[in-house]
């Protein structure tokens, strides 16, 4: 079960508002098995890579910088995060194969098999936030967040 301090969720949350009316996406760093901050990642995603409401992909820049930046700091990568605008908070087909590389390869093991994806949905009023494990196959796992 992930526990993650409440300002990380609300960091998140404040995130995928601020994103609106695309999705929003980014990782979260642990230390030591506690995650320890959220990094917010440009979505380059659609025609103009100015982002998408329908799908997300991570500035690859960015995503490098984090990369060293954790090597550098001894952090982990504790979870993949991103915003679902008007769906549930639960990886979508397209989630899936991305999880994957190349995307679509569901046969073999995923890029990140201990990492945690985080759904952000702002479908309701009220937003849901959900974690899940993507596994070889494309099998979901829904792991409960414990918000602390």
């Amino acid at each position: 079960m992930p526990r993650i301090p409440r300002a990380l969720v609300e960091e998140m949350l404040a995130h995928a508002r601020e994103d609106l009316p695309n999705e929003a996406c980014g990782v979260i760093h642990a230390k030591d098995g506690v995650p320890v901050a959220v990094h917010r990642v440009r979505n380059v995603a659609g025609d103009d890579g100015t982002g998408s409401p329908y799908r997300y992909l991570m500035d690859p820049m960015t995503q490098h910088r984090l990369e060293v930046r954790r090597d550098d700091e001894g952090e982990t990568l504790f979870a993949i995060y991103h915003s679902h605008v008007a769906s549930a908070a639960r990886p979508s087909p397209t989630d899936v194969r991305m999880a994957f590389f190349p995307p679509g390869e569901v046969e073999q093991p995923p890029m990140f098999p201990d990492t945690y994806y985080i759904l952000v949905s702002l479908e309701h009023e009220t937003p849901d936030v959900r974690a899940y494990h993507i596994r070889q196959g494309g099998i979901i796992e829904e792991a409960p967040i414990e918000v602390v």
